[in-house]
């Protein structure tokens, strides 16, 4: 039969198992508050039984390990929600930051000042001898320069702005791939890789930390061990124990721009355009794609306006004076290191137009600004006669007939300019707001999720509570089992003394 040691053996393992397990419950309660932390619970088995004669009696219980409440599916799932709602809140944040600067009310706005030009050439057609009519079609054009420009420039700061950014978020990526593949090598030199919780846990919030930064997909081997790529698949930034570095470095043919690159082995591979995913992903995507589409727009609507509106001054007569009429073909209205002094169009590079270089140094011609009677009010010469009004009619037409080159070939086609311009106006407020309800929807399905995996893995008080009145009870009983038998072993070995005395 069992014997009276084996009985304290019995009762020694439910003390044990009540600590270990309070201990757990005990770690739980402290990490309440602890991100990613997910609750452990105390795996119970039996010990082995052990054969007294025909009878098979227990010996106790023993904590067989620690588990965590975790399903890694719903973590992957987490991970790929950060993702897109951080790559969806970076766009929609830089469509805002450059969306006041195509705003337009009626008063200001580039809209607004394309048409104050053109209605200053409309009200000079009719008296185009007036002096004060000649300069005002010049402050409206330097004017619009202005917003042109301004427009211009608030989509060149934040390119730069965006470039910064991209620059101080690659040490941020290296600093947790490191901190991933150092947790890999803990993790899988384990007995039992699934066994060191508090390191998966970890782990799993520096992976969601990770893909905030950047677009990743995650897998797990044999070894428990992360294997981290690019959500492109174009490299690798973890793979197990070693962690592969990302660099940052100017490229000159993108105007030394910086480009991302990620190093294996000594050999080094180009991802800027392969990373779609997280911050970084949208923020090149804004660098290089967005903001220049909007930049493109602008210069081909400037180009075009102020190539047209060149080509009609110089068709048209100077006004001399008032009483000998026009003298000479008037110049190119606008200049730029863009600009064809000799057409007034846009130079042309492999045959084609190049609008990106006219808007930066667009001007009003110096020579018109000290001279606005080379306003080309009416025909070319020898047909005008003073207080002709016939190009300065042709000029004003331009707002309802002349044709924005959508397409960079030198064919305007696309028009109005008031239509083009629009536009662009309700394009960059349109994809901020796009940008904005993807961001909105993602953050919608991150919170759901995050809920989920709080109601598998969260440690719930209450439950926690219960559980430790259970195990102290479990504690105090144990306790109480060794105190009798330790009293009857006491007996015991009286009564075998006073016998044997």
């Amino acid at each position: 039969m069992a014997s009276l040691t084996t009985s304290l053996g019995i009762g020694l393992s439910g003390l044990q198992v009540a600590q270990e397990s309070m201990a757990v419950i005990g770690h739980n309660i402290a990490n309440v508050n602890t991100p990613g932390y997910s609750q452990q619970s105390a795996v119970i088995s039996t010990n082995p039984a052990q054969e007294f004669g025909n009878l098979m009696f227990g010996t106790g219980a023993n904590v067989n390990s620690v588990q965590a409440l975790r399903n890694q599916f719903l973590n992957l799932q987490v991970t790929q929600s950060i993702c897109g709602q951080s790559g969806a809140e970076t766009r929609s944040n830089g469509l805002q930051a450059i969306s006041s600067a195509f705003t337009d009310d009626g008063t200001t706005g580039l809209n607004t000042q394309i048409q104050n030009f053109f209605a200053s050439i409309q009200t000079l057609s009719a008296n185009p001898t007036d002096a004060s009519l000649r300069q005002n079609v010049v402050g409206m054009a330097q004017t619009m320069i202005t917003e042109f420009q301004s427009t211009s420039s608030t989509l060149t700061t934040e390119v730069s702005s965006l470039d910064q950014q991209v620059g101080s978020i690659v040490p941020q990526v290296n600093t947790l791939t490191s901190q991933i593949a150092a947790l890999n090598t803990q993790i899988s030199q384990q007995i039992d890789p699934s066994t060191d919780n508090d390191a998966i846990d970890q782990r799993q919030q520096l992976t969601d930390q990770l893909g905030k930064l950047v677009g990743i997909q995650v897998s797990t081997d044999s070894h428990n061990e992360y294997q981290i790529t690019l959500d492109s698949g174009a490299a690798t930034l973890v793979g197990g124990q070693t962690a592969y570095q990302m660099q940052a470095a100017p490229v000159p043919a993108n105007g030394n721009l910086l480009g991302i690159s990620v190093v294996s082995g000594g050999t080094s591979t180009d991802v800027t355009d392969k990373i779609t995913g997280g911050t970084l992903g949208g923020t090149l995507d804004l660098r290089d794609t967005i903001l220049p589409g909007y930049q493109t727009q602008l210069n081909q609507i400037a180009g075009s306006l102020v190539g047209q509106v060149n080509h009609a001054n110089m068709q048209g007569g100077t006004l001399a004076d008032a009483a000998n009429g026009p003298s000479a073909l008037g110049p190119a209205l606008f200049t730029s290191n863009g600009i064809d002094p000799a057409t007034g169009y846009a130079v042309l590079v492999g045959g084609k137009p190049d609008y990106s270089q006219i808007i930066d140094n667009l001007q009003v011609n110096a020579s018109v600004v000290a001279d606005p009677n080379l306003i080309a009010a009416s025909a070319a010469p020898p047909n005008g006669a003073a207080g002709d009004n016939t190009n300065a009619l042709a000029m004003a037409k331009l707002q309802t007939t002349g044709a924005v080159d959508t397409t960079g070939s030198g064919a305007f086609s696309t028009g109005p300019y008031s239509t083009v311009v629009s536009g662009l106006i309700n394009a960059v407020g349109t994809q901020a707001q796009e940008y904005n309800t993807t961001a909105t929807n993602q953050e919608n399905l991150s919170t759901a999720l995050q809920t989920q995996k709080t109601s598998v893995s969260g440690v719930d008080l209450d439950q926690s509570a219960a559980q430790l009145l259970s195990f102290q009870q479990g504690y105090q009983a144990a306790a109480q089992f060794i105190s009798t038998i330790g009293q009857l072993t006491t007996q015991l070995m009286t009564a075998m003394s006073s016998a044997a005395g």
